[in-house]
Formats: structure tokens, sequence, C-alpha cells
């Protein structure tokens, strides 16, 4: 591309601006600066496909970007109160000089009204050295910005750049908070891990791509801190005000909190009933043939139970897994776990030492594909009684 060409090029090339929201209290607190294309008809369209045009040199990328970025800075001075810039960054993009990096965003920042800890670097997906971004991020830390990382559990999902880069904001890539917001299991379950993993390392969590209300009520299951998506909006030319969606957010959040306690009582009622129908077998005696149709009739009448098996006191398997058939039954499922040992789970002595049901925290069991929880009575003759139980219906 000729310099008449690309001077030509960047005459259309303007940032947009997405907010992004807090939950807890409804108001805007950054904006994501986007490159944006303005044709000769006005029509606008997303410029990202040009950072990834390789019929554009290296240099002539950095100068789109630069060129977009300089503009985000400049008209940031038009910032809500107390409301921060982010700026996409490709450690990719970044030149160096005798190895080196040259940070032209600080002295952007610089020449401009805007205070450095207004901004959020959110660095985009990056293969390069480890070496080279922990410079990169000591440089940007150094004049006093903070460090996001973008689309966390898929493109930039390698955790030692993340202990290494130690974010103070991790965004949850939106593909997979889909998949998960829709009941995909193993998406789930990952979403919960990364979720997990970001509260323990003190960061700041946001889910981006959230268009739906489901998608906005999965996210604050998981403890999502800020939302940013179109369910709020697309990126604008202007900065919205910081009040703009507090009405739709608390009607959103006034809706989870009423699907909350109604979950949470049906939950409670669910365990207190399985709770008392274990107990009400201890003091049977599973090993007799006449009683185990008895208990096999309380049994059934748990919500969701998958399997029983019996277990010693070391943990040893003693019977096999029954399951219950589609006429009411429990049937030996033929599967090899006798004197398979289970003293390892952690709720297994819980119940060695107590008098009452203990009940497992949630988890995949990869047998089945479903999210069960495992509840564990000891028996009168000493044996432990185990209930795998479906957490989903």
């Amino acid at each position: 591309m000729t310099k008449a060409e690309m001077a030509s090029l960047k005459v259309g090339l303007v940032p947009y601006f997405q907010p992004i929201v807090e939950v807890s209290s409804g108001c805007i607190t950054a904006f994501e600066a986007l490159a944006r294309y303005v044709d000769d008809q006005g029509n606008v369209t997303s410029a990202a496909f040009l950072f990834s045009d390789t019929s554009l040199s290296l240099q002539q990328r950095r100068e789109i970007d630069q060129h977009v970025r300089a503009q985000a800075i400049a008209k940031a001075a038009l910032l809500p109160d107390d409301t921060r810039l982010t700026l996409n960054i490709s450690p990719e993009l970044i030149e160096y000089e005798e190895h080196s990096p040259v940070i032209h965003t600080v002295n952007m920042i610089a020449r401009s009204n805007l205070h450095p800890n207004q901004v959020v670097i959110e660095l985009l997906e990056t293969e390069g050295k480890l070496s080279d971004l922990k410079t990169l991020v000591t440089a940007y830390r150094g004049a006093g910005m903070r460090i996001a990382i973008d689309d966390f559990g898929s493109g930039f999902s390698h955790f030692d750049r993340v202990i290494a880069v130690e974010p103070d904001v991790i965004k949850l890539d939106m593909r997979l908070l889909k998949q998960a917001s829709v009941g995909g299991l193993l998406a789930g379950s990952a979403v919960k891990s990364i979720v997990d993993f970001c509260t323990k390392s003190g960061a700041i969590i946001v889910v981006e791509g959230v268009e739906t209300e489901e998608e906005f009520f999965y996210g604050l299951s998981c403890g999502a801190h800020y939302m940013q998506g179109y369910l709020f909006s697309s990126a604008q030319p202007i900065f919205l005000a910081k009040e703009t969606f507090q009405s739709q957010i608390s009607t959103l959040r006034k809706c989870f909190f009423e699907r909350k306690k109604k979950s949470t009582l049906q939950a409670s009622e669910r365990y207190n009933f399985l709770v008392k129908t274990l107990e009400a077998v201890v003091a049977l005696d599973l090993e007799s043939v006449c009683v185990k149709h008895k208990v096999e009739a309380k049994l059934a009448t748990i919500l969701g139970i998958l399997r029983y098996f019996v277990a010693d006191m070391e943990g040893y398997q003693q019977s096999p897994n029954y399951v219950l058939n589609s006429e009411g039954n429990f049937v030996d499922e033929q599967t090899p776990w006798v004197a398979v040992n289970w003293s390892w789970r952690p709720y297994f002595s819980q119940a060695c030492c107590s008098k009452f049901a203990i009940v497992s925290n949630e988890y995949l069991d990869i047998h089945s594909g479903r999210h069960c929880k495992t509840a564990a009575v000891r028996l009168k003759n000493g044996n432990v009684l185990m209930v795998d139980i479906d957490v989903a219906d």
C-alpha cells in the first residue's frame, strides 16, 4: 500500500467506545476503544480485519493501530468522571529498539490531559516470548496504568503468562460463556474454574459479549463484577452518561435475586428431604434382604438419584452400584466397583465421624457426564451408605 493509499485509509479510521458496566451500581465504569471504519456513505464497520491483513506490512498495521489509539486518547478528555479508557494492545505490534520496547501509548498519554490511572491496557492474544511480555507489562505499570487480559479461557489461556502478568482485570471469553450459559457441562465447569482462579488471583472479572438476559444472569452466578455487550450497548462514537443503564441493570438484578431465592428455597427443601430420608435409613440393616426393599423404597423417593452403594469404614466398596431403572426398581449396574476404595473423597471421613448425613460439593461425574453430589451416611452396622444424585433434576 502506497503512502497516499495509507493516508486515504486513515481518514475513515476512528475509535468507537463500548461501555463496561458495574453490576452492583449499574453505572458505566469504563469504555473499551474499538477501531471502526466509516466509508464515504457513512457506513460503519469493524476495522479489526486490518490488523490481520497480510497485504499490509507490519509497520503499516502499527501505523493504523497507533492512529486509532491516538484519537481515542485525544477524545478521552470527554470521559465521564470516575471512568476509565480501555485500550487494546497487541504485543505482536510492539516495535523494539535494541531489545527494548518502544511504548508509544505512554508518550501519547503524557502529551494529553489523560491521567495514566484512567487507562487500562488490554493485552490481546500473544505467542511471543514471556520475557518480552513481562518487560512490556512492567513499562505500562511503571507509567501508572492497569493491565487487563482479554479473552481469557480461549485465546489468551496460557496460565504461565497470566501468572507472569498478574493482571488487574481478566475478561472472560464470550464464546466460552455462551456455551456455558446454555448448559454446556464442560464449558460450565471450565468457566467456574476460571472464575475461581480469577477470584483467588485478586483480579476483577469482566464478562464480555453479553447479549441476552440469560447470559447476564449466568455472569452474575459466576461472580462477575462487570459486564460488557450488546445487551447494554454496541460501541458508540461518543461516551455515554454513567447512569445510562442503571434502571435496566436494577431490573435485571431484582429478577436474578428472585430467581435465586426460589432456587435456594427449592434446594433447601430438597436437601432437608434428602437428609431426613438418609437418616431414616440408618436404623435399618441394609444387608438384610427383607429390609433392603424397604430401604430402596425410601431411596427411590429422592429426586434425581443416580445410584447407591455401600462401603466399609475403611472406604472399600462392599456392594455393587445399584441404579434406578425405568420401572422404579434398583438393579445391579454391572460395573466393577466392588473393592474400590473411596476413603480419599473429602466427604467420606466426615460421614464416618458424623451421626448425620453429609452432602458433598457439586462435581462432574466422569462416567455419566452429569453434575452430581454424593450424600453419605454411616449405617447402624458401621458401613457407609453413599448416594449419587443428579443436581440438574
